[in-house]
């Protein structure tokens, strides 16, 4: 085997500084970029099996799919002799040992000498083929080295102990010639990694590298042909309005008269990241990403921290951060080193810059809900239907809301329910708000205005109209419901357990919800606590206050009596034991009435309400149904034909008094 080649290195340093810092993808890719962008590559094409797995599981272990990713630039390249001196002594720093810049003007990215390392954090084969120095008559000699980790990472040793150095494999292409200079990198036989689909590899590549320059284009090609190529450009970001702040005229101060430049901007996003490229202010120095952070180090728990963490955005660049006599830059590229003169200085600058930044955001971060609520509710909309000809009334109306969406947060407008809830709320409170504008306009009022005491009356009359509309139609979204689930075969108990809890007036016309009172609250407590001590078993009376359980039975308070309703779901037929059941409930409800002063002096008796579409029961429990007064069977066709009967005239009126309706809902959860 030729030894042409060798590298010495110290297996610790690939584990360390390789596989371990460079898991992804793009960040490998970046490293790579970074290499050609120092080699005066103007253009640079990486192909690549993009959205595609690299290789699968395979039992313990892990196969290989036989994908490449191929890295070539048009750069000086390098001669066999620079291949020796500088690409194979891993910690070879170019700024030191030859120059901070380069022959096309472009200040060195690479510091440290291990980026040529990076590539093991994905893959176990890196083929280099690259060709540079001066051309003979033939061409530009080409290198041609074939790096295998597995070899690297052998503790092979000679006859001293010693650890052997490692010889790469030559390649076939190595002493050929070539018309022009440049580097091809090609990856091979991979850890399971996945290379991102095109926009996220994209956003990925383009947050790392924060330049532009005429000189500089980087196309990313599908190896497997089934997306475009595409020009990797910047990072776009869309902004929230009126939060953009210029950092170039606001140095960071380090002494009373010394400050460091600083360039970019930072503001929010106008909507939540879409990955974690685009979280927190990214910051540069030579045109590569050296930190990211979303507070500039603060610690956790100030006022805003969500919306920060959720929303802050930016592009900083700072040269004077990765300076050979200062620098800045942790070893694995994640985060700048706070602790130090310029890094302290740095963090107070970022700071204020934030604070600045928060208080720009709430108005504008309001603007946005806002704006979001209006497209979500449509109110305009549904103000123009309700209230044609009244202008004063709508503005009312959305003054409420606009009030009650203060402290809501955009992630509150995906929920359509809260949404709905605001509008009904905002509906509810205008026509009130309307209503005192004109009281105080006619208690202000130096003389008696006839007008003024109509538009009162009107005002107050349209108040009662809305209020009553919003009862109107939270009762034809019940009785919508219900019919929905007496007419379904999947209805269970508890869904309708629920509904009658929330409107008890569909088994009786007369019922409101005044009945959900803290005294029958406190009751059904003591009932159950009572029933327990008594007959030794646990009971549940409602879901109202214990919404994590299934109620053996609903109890409700209805004209100075409780009322205890039994369901099944449509179409089942009550049997022996679950009459006898529900009697006995009946029974322990009569005797804690009986036992409780205080309660009897609230609840004179107890019935029996249950609700089922037929019967499958002896004769004497068939006959104890239909002679004991404290007892009511009803059927559910019999609920839904009697509830719409008795709300029909009820509902016409009220559209009658107000028109079309708003589209109100008022499901629970």
């Amino acid at each position: 085997m030729s030894e042409k080649y060798t590298m010495r290195i110290s297996r610790l340093t690939i584990d360390k500084l390789g596989i371990q810092m460079y898991d992804r993808v793009s960040a490998v890719l970046a490293e790579l970029m970074a290499n050609c962008y120092d080699a005066d590559a103007e253009h640079v094409t990486i192909a690549l099996p993009l959205g595609r797995y690299l290789a699968e599981k395979d039992g313990d272990g892990v196969r290989d799919l036989g994908y490449e990713i191929r890295i070539e630039d048009d750069g000086s390249g390098m001669k066999t002799s620079e291949v020796h001196d500088y690409y194979l002594q891993v910690g070879f720093n170019r700024r030191t040992r030859r120059s901070e810049v380069t022959p096309k003007n472009r200040r060195v990215m690479g510091r440290k000498g291990i980026g040529k390392l990076a590539p093991f954090g994905i893959c176990r084969e890196v083929e280099v083929v690259t060709s540079g120095g001066e051309p003979d008559e033939d061409g530009y000699e080409v290198s041609n080295l074939i790096l295998e980790l597995d070899r690297i990472l052998e503790d092979t040793r000679d006859e001293e102990g010693k650890v052997e150095d490692y010889h790469p494999k030559v390649g076939p292409l190595d002493g050929t010639r070539r018309s022009q200079t440049g580097t091809t990198v090609i990856l091979r036989n991979f850890d399971r990694r996945r290379v991102p689909a095109k926009d996220d590899l994209h956003r990925q590549l383009a947050a790392g590298f924060g330049l532009t320059r005429e000189d500089w284009n980087v196309t990313l090609i599908d190896s497997t042909g089934e997306s475009d190529s595409i020009q990797l450009g910047t990072l776009q970001v869309d902004l929230m309005e009126g939060t953009l702040i210029q950092v170039d005229e606001r140095p960071v101060k380090v002494e009373e008269d010394k400050y460091l430049p600083v360039s970019g901007w930072v503001a929010y996003a106008k909507d939540p990241y879409k990955d974690e490229v685009m979280a927190g202010v990214r910051i540069y120095a030579r045109g590569k990403i050296v930190a990211q952070t979303r507070d500039f180090n603060v610690k956790t728990g100030f006022t805003g921290e969500f919306k920060m963490r959720s929303y802050l955005t930016g592009e900083i660049h700072a040269e004077w951060i990765d300076e050979k006599d200062q620098d800045l830059i942790r070893t694995d590229r994640q985060d700048i080193i706070w602790n130090s003169e310029r890094g302290n200085a740095f963090r107070e600058w970022g700071r204020a810059i934030l604070k600045e930044l928060a208080g720009r955001s709430e108005a504008s971060a309001g603007r946005r809900v806002w704006d979001l609520f209006l497209e979500k509710s449509n109110l305009q909309q549904r103000l123009e239907r309700a209230l044609p000809n009244d202008a004063a009334l709508r503005d009312a109306v959305t003054r409420a809301a606009k009030s009650l969406m203060t402290r809501a947060d955009r992630d509150a407008m995906q929920n359509p329910r809260f949404v709905e809830r605001v509008v009904g709320l905002a509906f509810t409170v205008g026509p009130h708000r309307s209503l005192l504008d004109t009281l105080d306009e006619v208690a202000s009022s130096t003389t008696e205005s006839v007008e003024a005491i109509l538009e009162l009356f009107e005002k107050a009359r349209i108040v009662e109209v809305y209020s009553l509309g919003q009862v109107a139609q939270r009762r034809v979204d019940s009785v919508e419901e219900l019919r929905k689930l007496v007419s379904s075969p999947n209805t269970v108990e508890d869904q309708l357990q629920k509904l009658i809890e929330r409107a008890p007036w569909i088994l009786y016309a007369d019922w409101t919800p005044l009945s959900f009172n803290e005294p029958l609250a406190r009751t059904r407590r003591n009932f159950e606590s009572w029933y327990q001590a008594n007959y030794g078993g646990e009971i549940v009376t409602s879901s109202i206050d214990n919404p994590e359980k299934k109620p053996d039975f609903v109890m409700l308070n209805h004209e100075g009596r409780l009322e205890v309703i039994e369901i099944k779901r449509p179409q089942h037929q009550l049997n022996d034991d679950e009459f006898q059941r529900a009697f006995g409930y009946l029974t322990a409800v009569n005797k804690f009435i009986a036992d409780n002063a205080e309660v009897s002096e609230l609840y004179h008796e107890a019935r029996l309400t249950i609700v089922c579409d037929a019967l499958n029961l002896r004769l004497e429990y068939a006959s104890l149904l239909e002679t004991n007064p404290q007892i009511t069977r009803k059927g559910w066709h019999d609920v839904l034909q009697a509830t719409n009967r008795a709300h029909e005239d009820f509902l016409k009126v009220v559209r009658g008094m107000q028109g079309e309706l708003p589209e109100f809902s008022d499901e629970e959860d």
